[in-house]
């Protein structure tokens, strides 16, 4: 695809969050278009699995006691906050967003 910088910026992302790439790709190896995609892909995976949780939520919520459906709840809702904070939330929203508008 031949992502640049400047596509970068003009949808959205900010010359921080592009030095935040840039040092990733020193650290790691790669090029910008890598970078973006796993990104990306990061996105879509925490999106599958926070709806999983729901999912959980609300199957404890129909088959459980308000015991299990409380601790379970907290548990779930801990596991989302860390998982959601692991990868860098705003970065990798806006490559699923940069890399769903330019698809095609």
């Amino acid at each position: 695809m031949g992502i640049t910088e400047d596509s970068l910026l003009h949808s959205g992302f900010t010359h921080k969050e592009i030095r935040i790439l840039k040092n990733n790709i020193k650290s790691f190896g790669g090029d910008l278009d890598e970078v973006v995609h796993d990104l990306a892909k990061r996105f879509n995976v925490l999106i599958v699995i926070l709806f999983f949780f729901l999912l959980s939520v609300v199957f404890l919520a129909i088959y459980s006691s308000v015991g299990k459906l409380i601790s379970g709840s907290i548990g779930l809702l801990i596991t989302s906050i860390i998982l959601i904070f692991i990868q860098p939330p705003v970065i990798s929203y806006k490559s699923w967003r940069f890399c769903r508008e330019n698809k095609g």
